[in-house]
């Protein structure tokens, strides 16, 4: 389970840095990292495709609004390379770990009691 979510974060944290000094069309890129997140964690799980529930959409809805969230403070305070790079650090391990945590028990209960 873990393996995806790295994979993603990775992903993010690339496509942060990548970014950097361009226009960035936040909520298409999010779209696609969001996807491509879901393609991955379908196939590096053989779990077949995913099932999307209202807690399920909840929770990729989290995570592709941290990833829009992420991609706007690149457009925004994107001036220099080491700017660029704690944006993108900090991002990738917190993708990670929001989406350990929104998968876990704990998180998916949480995001249930959200909806309910």
């Amino acid at each position: 389970m873990n393996g995806a979510f790295m994979l993603t974060a990775f992903v993010l944290g690339f496509w942060c840095i990548w970014s950097a000094n361009r226009d960035v069309n936040s909520v298409l890129e999010s779209l696609g990292i969001t996807l491509t997140a879901i393609v991955a964690k379908s196939l590096m799980e053989w779990s077949g495709p995913p099932e999307f529930n209202s807690v399920m959409l909840a929770v990729w809805g989290i995570l592709f609004i941290y990833s829009v969230v992420t991609l706007e403070l690149i457009d925004r305070y994107s001036t220099n390379m080491s700017v660029n790079l704690t944006i993108a650090i900090a991002s990738a391990v917190g993708w990670f770990f929001l989406a350990q945590w929104l998968f876990s028990a704990e998180g998916m209960a949480k995001v249930g009691s959200w909806i309910a």
